[in-house]
């Protein structure tokens, strides 16, 4: 699917909801979270073969993999913390999106410990052969 196609779906829902939001509100908020989800397995599906191309490079460059994996989990936990919380924005309820975001931030520093700990290993062995 590209990016005409993908805009062209998110603009047709978005009349789609607007119309059936005056019927059956309830009903809108299902199509926009549909609507979300194949937006979102429409950019993933976009996004592997970069996904492919930074693993062949980190492996090509002696790096370990741990750290692109690192990186890719991150950003999927961003982009699903983004979504859930535009759906709840769109239901209305700013004070649930805002804890999915904060829960989101929590989970990419979990993720992320293992880097930040290699990171402090590092430096700790740089200072101490000065």
């Amino acid at each position: 699917m590209d990016i005409t196609s993908l805009v062209g779906l998110a603009v047709l829902s978005a009349v789609l909801c607007m119309i059936v939001r005056q019927l059956k509100p309830e009903m809108a908020m299902g199509i926009s979270i549909a609507c979300g989800v194949i937006l979102m397995g429409a950019v993933i599906s976009m996004l592997a073969p970069s996904v492919e191309l930074i693993s062949q490079l980190t492996a090509a460059a002696g790096l370990d993999g741990g750290y692109s994996r690192t990186l890719f989990k991150a950003l999927a936990v961003c982009y699903i913390t983004q979504l859930g919380s535009d759906c709840c924005k769109d239901a209305g309820e700013s004070a649930i999106a805002g804890k999915i975001e904060l829960a989101g931030k929590a989970a990419v520093v979990v993720i992320s410990l293992p880097v930040f700990s290699s990171l402090a290993e590092i430096v700790t062995e740089l200072l101490g052969s000065a």
